[in-house]
């Protein structure tokens, strides 16, 4: 949940910059070193941009960030704003679904907004994370394709060397790729939030996603299946055909 990972990124910040790495947060940021320059990066589930400086460092030439919470969206826009540098920041307040046109609702959560989804707490996502919980707030919003989108921005991921998508939105993940259809292969890089265990009420779970991503030419390369956290990301890797 984008709760914890800013705990830990403000621990990282504690210690010196050779050992930021080592954090277990940073499984994936070593393959994207490994993988560097990932020229393009669309991240949806933005929230404040919190990863934009492990994107610069890895040769981002552009960004796209998807928020669907449009209070989180205006904060967003004023952080990225206040950055500097080659790296084009660009952003979206849209709720990314499989088809576009739905009205779909979208719970808020308390505290900064990172836990907030289509989806609502289970128990066990009460029981795990005591602190954290539905405002009672929802908000009705029309959903929108992630290959609708890009073009609007006009970035086609072929014409990049090496395009990464990032999901992070809490349980909405398998809707978000089944939304590209065959452009996930458009890809060569997929960092994406999964859960073994229902943290969200009817939310797909790993071995689901896990398909998904295997049946499009994608193979999980930042952790061993038994070794995929209950809750978390994992980043999935796409090899050139031939």
């Amino acid at each position: 949940m984008h709760f914890l990972k800013s705990v830990e990124r403000a621990a990282r910040r504690l210690v010196p910059e050779p050992w930021r790495k080592y954090f277990r947060a940073s499984r994936a940021e070593l393959l994207l070193a490994r993988r560097a320059p990932v020229d393009l990066v669309v991240h949806v589930g933005a929230h404040w941009a919190e990863d934009a400086g492990v994107y610069e460092a890895n040769g981002a030439r552009t960004v796209l960030w998807i928020e669907a919470d449009p209070d989180t969206f205006a904060q967003l826009t004023a952080r990225l704003a206040e950055r500097d540098g080659p790296t084009r920041h660009l952003a979206e307040c849209a709720l990314v679904s499989a088809d576009a046109g739905v009205e779909l609702g979208f719970n808020r959560f308390n505290g900064d907004g990172s836990s907030s989804s289509v989806h609502a707490a289970t128990e066990t996502l009460r029981a795990r994370f005591g602190d954290v919980h539905e405002t009672g707030e929802v908000l009705t919003m029309t959903s929108r394709r992630l290959p609708d989108i890009l073009a609007g921005h006009g970035i086609d991921p072929e014409t990049y060397a090496c395009p990464m998508l990032v999901v992070d939105v809490q349980g909405h993940e398998l809707a978000v790729l089944r939304g590209l259809g065959g452009d996930l292969c458009r890809f060569a890089i997929c960092k994406c939030e999964v859960s073994r265990i229902p943290v969200y009420a009817g939310a797909p779970l790993f071995p689901e996603i896990d398909a998904h991503f295997a049946r499009h030419g994608f193979r999980l390369a930042s952790h061993r299946r038994v070794q995929v956290p209950r809750h978390g990301d994992v980043l999935y890797l796409r090899d050139a055909p031939g």
